[in-house]
């Protein structure tokens, strides 16, 4: 099967990418950053210089230099929790809808990367649902972003298969585990509650593993996809700050204080002429805080979907990259 990754040569694309080379199929990488995109060559992907915006999403499907491109996985996106609404659509909402218009026209099968952040402010966090009534209310610029690209790509192509992987992590992991462990080595991250706040993360291997199936089998719809076993957050922090060696967090500061003085810290962000980010969002006080377990049963079903890597594995692993300096 041909197939064009975008974003590969970012955490979830590149990894993504080479798995399917690895497993025989002929994939072509799109990105921007033309280092990796030498390392992926150096594994079996075609690297493909373009930029999401304004693409040429017929010419990328028909092959200019090769078979046309029989299956697509759209894994670039902006994912960050701050920045201006029109980047975030930009870069989002507008390529996503173009690039499943495109498919549909081609006949080509898409596998959408979105995320479950489109939750956070529906007041659900176990067992969430596909189902789940969203909106219209968000909890971040970047949660409405991904919802209104959802929405193009099943406008413009019902057949597509939509992903929402909760908090991806992993070996190479550019997000999750470097602004955790930067907090933990600068001292900065206070324990924020008193419970342990049981959550859902995925391994960036089962999320391969998810669009691997997706690709293979006719599966149309929203499917949540996690590692299958919710892990006490706060535990795992400690794990994190003995591998690398910096005091646990101790100093005690409620929650809603400071997600207050975050929510304050926005505010001023937003009324600055520039928008700069702040040095922390209510949102991401939230992600630390609140438990969310997602419901595989759709996942499992119909797509198939059982977690290849446990949390176990996974963090050993990520720990033990720390420890070997490659994380």
């Amino acid at each position: 099967m041909t197939i064009l990754v975008t974003g590969a040569t970012g955490f979830l694309g590149g990894v993504t990418a080479r798995a399917l080379a690895e497993a025989g199929h002929e994939v072509r990488g799109l990105g921007r950053d033309a280092a990796r995109g030498a390392a992926l060559e150096r594994d079996g992907v075609r690297f493909v210089a373009a930029d999401l915006r304004g693409a040429d999403w017929d010419a990328l499907l028909a092959g200019v230099e090769g078979p046309p491109v029989e299956g697509v996985v759209h894994a670039a996106a902006r994912s960050t929790l701050w920045g201006h609404a029109a980047d975030f659509h930009a870069d989002n909402v507008a390529p996503s809808a173009a690039l499943a218009r495109a498919c549909a026209r081609r006949g080509v099968r898409l596998v959408h990367v979105s995320t479950p952040s489109v939750y956070n402010a529906t007041g659900h966090t176990q067992g969430v649902r596909e189902d789940t009534r969203v909106g219209p209310r968000f909890d971040s610029l970047y949660a409405r972003s991904k919802w209104q690209a959802e929405e193009a790509v099943r406008a413009a192509l019902p057949d597509a298969t939509v992903l929402r992987p909760r908090g991806i992590y992993g070996v190479g992991d550019t997000s999750i585990v470097p602004r955790l462990a930067a907090a933990l080595r600068s001292g900065r991250l206070p324990r924020l509650t008193g419970q342990e706040v049981w959550t859902d993360l995925t391994d960036v291997r089962n999320v391969a593993h998810a669009i691997t199936l997706a690709l293979a089998r006719p599966a149309p719809g929203v499917f949540n996809v996690t590692d299958g076993q919710a892990i006490p957050l706060w535990a795992t922090l400690d794990r994190l700050a003995d591998t690398l060696g910096v005091p646990r967090p101790t100093r005690r500061v409620p929650a809603r204080l400071l997600e207050g003085v975050a929510a304050a810290l926005e505010l001023g962000a937003r009324l600055h002429p520039d928008r700069p980010e702040p040095p922390l969002t209510a949102s991401g006080v939230r992600l630390l805080t609140r438990p969310m377990t997602l419901d595989l049963t759709r996942a499992r079903e119909r797509l198939g979907y059982a977690p290849v890597v446990t949390p176990e594995r996974g963090f050993a692993d990520v720990f033990a990259a720390l420890r070997g300096g490659a994380a």
